[in-house]
């Protein structure tokens, strides 16, 4: 037989995976995972992000606070200034200062001059021209004074904005715990459950292998073969379920914690009890620590904030600010600025010292309307407020009373188990004596193995009634191995 090289070089990549090492398996507690999907999570950053962009929300409010400085400055260069016109000295005329004839006491026929002529201008005077660089500077100054608290409520608002972040944050982290959770013990569930089912897909395999020689032999009715293979399909459906749910469960924890699902091994076990619920303490626990009460206070606050800022725009309320502008001009006949004449005739310096006032003398009653819309915000907000109080202590009360039913199912199914372990152990050991059948053998196990089913999601119920606390109160209160 002739190999190509497209062959060989398949066979080649197909036995190199063969060999490679399989990943580590890394052993995960519930507190583990909590720790890896809450610092790999993109939902958990992306509310950081949001926090950190409120918080400079706040400095940017805070700058209104203090005095803005502007500069500007230009410069140009005419290739054509305006050379103006010229007025001669003397052309406008000339003035003898002296003293008239027969002025008393001089007596003198003839005046007296007093000195030399003035000429009307004394000098040749150039009017309209301009050199060449001309350069301005102007730096400003505002600084508000007064605003009727508009600027103040402005920052507190900005403050109140960081609070609502932050909560979303928190909201974010307690939400990635509840799915970790979830994911977590839906997996731990799933994998007991197909463990269990394995045991029993080999016990209904059996019973039904039984029947069909016995149906041939005559001593069953076809009925009953088929009623053993309805019951080993049951199984097999029930673990098919169990099994594509561990994956499903596994493959969410390792989206969640960045781990590769298929190398994690659960290492928290079931809680051992349900710990002991003060319905009191952890309804004030759930109030202060609830999300959707710090919310609803940061809304009422907010709403408060909006309206005083409303208020301080209301008509006829000016607003104060200081002005400050100093302003340089100079025209020079080159860029040269060692041979500029500072203290020139071409140079001129200005300081405007002002006070300013502004305000809306009619605006239509927009700023009344404002008012009035900030006012029922503030009353729906005080009023949400209450209203979200009553939800949290409802919602307290259904989480305990569903951990408290979650534990004495899990009770009552534990009993179950010890009674069918009981039955199973008696069952084989009549089984040996020759005292029972084996089919009564097999029915034990199969009982058995339901009661542990049964175990199982009643543990994974008051793992999750308990999860439903946790998340109410942001205190942990699993009691896991």
């Amino acid at each position: 037989m002739r190999v190509t090289a497209a062959g060989a070089t398949f066979c080649f990549l197909f036995i190199s995976a063969l060999s490679l090492p399989a990943a580590p398996a890394q052993s995960v507690s519930l507190s583990a995972a909590y720790d890896l999907a809450q610092k790999s999570s993109d939902a958990v950053q992306l509310k950081v992000l949001a926090l950190q962009k409120t918080r400079i929300a706040v400095q940017e409010a805070s700058s209104n606070v203090w005095p803005h400085v502007d500069l500007q400055a230009s410069g140009a260069y005419l290739t054509n200034p305006p050379q103006g016109y010229t007025v001669a000295a003397g052309s406008l005329g000339s003035f003898s200062p002296a003293i008239p004839a027969h002025t008393p006491p001089f007596g003198n026929p003839n005046p007296i001059p007093l000195g030399p002529a003035i000429s009307f201008p004394a000098n040749d005077l150039i009017i309209g021209a301009q050199k060449p660089s001309v350069v301005s500077v102007t730096a400003s100054l505002s600084q508000p004074l007064f605003t009727w608290g508009k600027i103040k409520n402005a920052v507190d608002a900005a403050g109140l904005a960081v609070d609502a972040a932050g909560n979303d944050l928190l909201v974010q982290r307690r939400d990635m715990d509840r799915q970790v959770h979830r994911s977590y013990f839906g997996a731990l569930l799933a994998q007991e459950s197909a463990k269990v089912l394995l045991r029993l897909r080999d016990t209904t395999a059996q019973i039904a292998a039984d029947r069909q020689t016995a149906f041939e032999q005559g001593t069953v009715t076809r009925e009953s073969v088929l009623q053993a293979k309805s019951d080993l399909a049951t199984v097999g459906a029930r673990l098919a379920e169990a099994q594509q749910s561990e994956s499903t469960a596994r493959e969410n924890l390792g989206v969640l914690t960045g781990l590769e699902p298929s190398t994690i091994e659960l290492a928290t076990g079931w809680s051992t009890a349900l710990p002991s619920l003060d319905e009191a303490a952890l309804r004030a626990t759930a109030l202060a620590a609830s999300t959707d009460m710090a919310a609803g206070r940061t809304r009422a606050g907010l709403a408060q904030k909006k309206l005083a800022i409303a208020k301080g725009g209301a008509m006829l309320l000016p607003d104060v600010s200081l002005g400050l502008s100093f302003n340089v001009t100079g025209q020079e006949d080159s860029w040269d600025v060692t041979s500029w004449n500072w203290t020139g005739s071409s140079w001129s310096y200005d300081l405007i010292i002002s006070v300013g006032l502004k305000m809306s003398v009619f605006d239509g009653l927009a700023s009344y309307a404002r008012i009035g819309e900030a006012r029922k915000d503030a009353e729906m907000a005080a009023t949400g407020l209450g209203e979200t109080e009553k939800l949290v202590r409802v919602g307290m009360r259904s989480a305990i009373d569903a951990a408290v039913k979650a534990d004495a199912a899990v009770n009552e199914k534990q009993a179950a188990v010890d009674y069918a372990a009981e039955r199973l152990k008696n069952a084989r050991v009549s089984f040996q004596n020759g005292v029972a059948s084996q089919d009564d053998e097999r029915g034990s196990d199969i009982m058995d193995g339901t009661a542990e089913l049964d175990l199982l999601f009643a543990l994974y119920t008051r793992e999750e009634a308990m999860a439903d606390i946790e998340q109410m109160t942001g205190e942990r209160l699993g009691v896991n191995p």
